[in-house]
């Protein structure tokens, strides 16, 4: 014969992070940790209760992981304001003519790519500029005048075989050839947009977009020219 008073005793729920990780994921976790928890008290075994202190360190438990998630939250809150407030501040380089090291950027056809000024501390001799896709593969090279120390080199976006380069990723070095010289290369031109997508920030400067980080120097506002109409 059973024991009438003899019942089962419910296992304690065990939390945990992942499931609170997100905010509505922790609602669900609170709801289900507390009907749990108040069937587990409804339904112990008289002769043997559970023990306070474990009950007492499973609410401790969950306080943690709920204050916790709270704080992440919080953190990531910040995080995007900074982030929104940031990418409003590069608002004001929009019509300002800046130069930009060139290193990788993103070729993308929205305007005529700017030309790169060149400069270096003796007369280059053998010297070009050379465009690479994202495997590393040469694209163009360019040559620089011989014995010049500065000087404007264009790209007009197009392969070796004058083919048009494909949108994307690519990177411009500037091989220094025979020059003894050291040879710095910046993007030079007027900044057009501030581009938010994918999570990520750029400057749109004609054809190609850079990392705000590039930015090097900052002129005054190129004004825009407007021709009247007959």
């Amino acid at each position: 014969m059973s024991d009438p008073l003899s019942t089962s005793p419910i296992t304690a729920p065990t939390l945990s992070t992942t499931a609170a990780a997100g905010g509505t994921g922790l609602a669900g976790t609170q709801d289900e940790f507390l009907k749990l928890f108040m069937a587990q008290l409804q339904n112990q075994d008289p002769l043997n209760p559970q023990d306070g202190a474990q009950m007492v360190a499973q609410l401790a438990q969950f306080s943690s992981v709920e204050q916790a998630t709270e704080s992440n939250q919080h953190l990531a809150d910040l995080v995007a304001a900074q982030n929104s407030t940031a990418s409003a501040s590069l608002s004001g380089l929009v019509g300002r003519t800046c130069n930009a090291g060139a290193a990788d950027f993103q070729l993308d056809r929205g305007g005529a790519v700017p030309p790169l000024q060149i400069t270096s501390t003796t007369a280059m001799n053998g010297a070009s500029v050379v465009i690479t896709d994202s495997s590393g593969k040469e694209v163009r090279r360019l040559a620089i005048p011989p014995g010049a120390t500065s000087t404007q080199i264009a790209w007009d976006g197009n392969t070796a075989a004058g083919a048009p380069a494909a949108p994307g990723s690519y990177h411009v070095a500037v091989d220094p050839g025979k020059t003894t010289g050291t040879i710095t290369s910046q993007w030079h031109g007027r900044i057009d947009s501030v581009e938010l997508a994918g999570g990520t920030t750029q400057l749109r400067m004609g054809g190609v977009l850079l990392a705000p980080g590039a930015i090097q120097t900052i002129g005054s506002t190129t004004p825009t020219t407007t021709t009247p109409s007959a």
